[in-house]
């Protein structure tokens, strides 16, 4: 059972600055000023090994190497009260007590104004300077740095590929080359309840009449199981130049699945409700013969906060497949380790640190303490659920489903309005086909 804290995220900010200082991730004068946290994107954090007076004052001391400086993600830090951005304090403490290296952390916004992608952005044109030497980028953020020269390409001896996931270097390519080095991942899969075994693919479920609950809400482009499956029957998104382009064949081979699935009960038109798992978790703890799809965090730490009889009843399992004829894909998230210096001496700092804190068995703890999945295959085999363990290996060395954020908007809306208006009853799938058709066409001839 993994050992991952369940805490309420922090909405008061003079609270959570009182939990960081407590951590060390505080300057003195910082913890003296309440109202700093809250006007500030950024906290820094510098973890030095202790000051040894040298016994014969005409030896000269040997200059400690410059720090290392270090962006990271403040997502981790609000949840599970700042219990992840303890433990990696802890590790840069450790790191520095074993090797006298400095490391300064600044905690970031994950997304948005004050995010980690937009301030390297902003600091590249006004203040290059303070730019770090890491930084843990979201996957769907590397493409964007990379094109913006934000991040430096990482030689391709620095990952073999039989130590990482496929999907884990997948995320990290960008026009070819690799412009990160993975380090947690998040997995899409599905969970079922009930006595039989689940269900694996979508004619199952028809023929099961089992009803199927995911996050099918999205503020903008289309949901990421439509997406999957779309591409999974080879449908494309744009063209060699660019421009948007919707495969007509794959799509209604999706939509005709959709339909059947609407009218035997397995695809209720609720999924449109539903942006994220915990929406629906309690329709799937109070019933039986539901299969739902949840993350790998989300899961991980459902099962951590019951109790183990309610747990045992929770089967794991692969998304159900659309096509018995096509290799699924798999949804998968990512964080990567990324450079931002093209200083040689930089760079292999940063790199040492990177190489410490992905040695196995320190990775598989710190991966499996906040519910993470460690990118690295050996890391996660030395997690204390091997069944978990190696059931998450296998969805990760399938081919990478599309991330959202980085599909053409304009044929991720099209898709996205039809699967609706066909949950709706408004279309039949072969109009709702050919409405979004026609919505990219009309895109295309502007």
């Amino acid at each position: 059972m993994p050992e991952i804290l369940r805490g309420t995220r922090l909405v008061i900010a003079r609270h959570a600055q009182a939990i960081l200082c407590a951590l060390g991730l505080y300057a003195l004068t910082a913890c003296a000023a309440p109202q700093a946290f809250a006007h500030s994107p950024s906290t820094t954090a510098t973890f030095a090994a202790a000051q040894v007076p040298t016994p014969t004052p005409s030896l000269t001391p040997t200059p400690a190497p410059p720090a290392i400086n270090v962006w990271f993600p403040a997502l981790f830090a609000y949840e599970a009260e700042l219990f992840t951005a303890q433990h990696f304090s802890e590790l840069l403490q450790e790191y520095t007590r074993q090797t006298g290296q400095v490391v300064n952390l600044r905690l970031r916004r994950a997304d948005g104004l004050g995010g980690i992608f937009e301030t390297l952005s902003s600091a590249a044109q006004v203040a290059p300077s303070v730019l770090p030497d890491l930084a843990l980028l979201r996957a769907r953020d590397l493409p964007r740095a990379a094109a913006a020269k934000l991040i430096v390409p990482i030689g391709v001896e620095l990952l073999p590929q039989e130590a990482y996931f496929a999907t884990a270097l997948n995320l990290a390519r960008y026009d070819g080359d690799f412009y990160g080095i993975p380090y947690l991942l998040e997995l899409q899969h599905a969970v079922y309840r009930g006595e039989a075994p689940p269900p694996l693919a979508w004619q199952t479920l028809i023929s099961r009449q089992l009803p199927y609950l995911f996050p099918a809400k999205v503020s903008y482009g289309a949901n990421s199981t439509l997406l999957s499956h779309y591409a999974t029957l080879g449908g494309q998104f744009s063209d060699q130049n660019g421009d948007p382009l919707l495969d007509y064949d794959p799509l209604l081979t999706v939509l005709n699945v959709y339909a059947e699935a609407r009218a035997a009960g397995s695809l209720p038109a609720e999924v449109l409700d539903y942006a994220e798992p915990m929406q629906y978790w309690a329709t799937f703890t109070a019933g039986k013969n539901v299969l739902v799809q949840v993350d790998s965090t989300f899961f991980l730490r459902q099962r951590a906060a019951s109790e183990p009889a309610e747990a045992s009843a929770w089967q794991f399992s692969p998304l159900p497949q659309i096509s018995s004829e096509k290799p699924p894909l798999s949804m998968v998230d990512g964080w990567l380790w990324t450079l931002t210096t093209a200083d040689p001496e930089r760079q292999k700092r940063a790199l040492a640190l990177i190489e410490w804190l992905q040695a196995p068995k320190r990775f598989a703890e710190f991966s499996q303490r906040v519910g993470l999945l460690p990118a690295q295959r050996a890391a996660l085999s030395a997690w204390s659920e091997p069944d978990y363990a190696a059931f998450a290996a296998t969805l990760l060395d399938r081919n990478l489903a599309p991330l959202p954020d980085l599909v053409n908007s304009t044929v991720a809306e099209a898709l996205q309005e039809s699967f609706a208006r066909l949950l709706k009853g408004e279309l039949s799938s072969e109009a709702a086909a050919n409405a979004a058709l026609d919505r990219v066409r009309v895109a295309r001839g502007r």
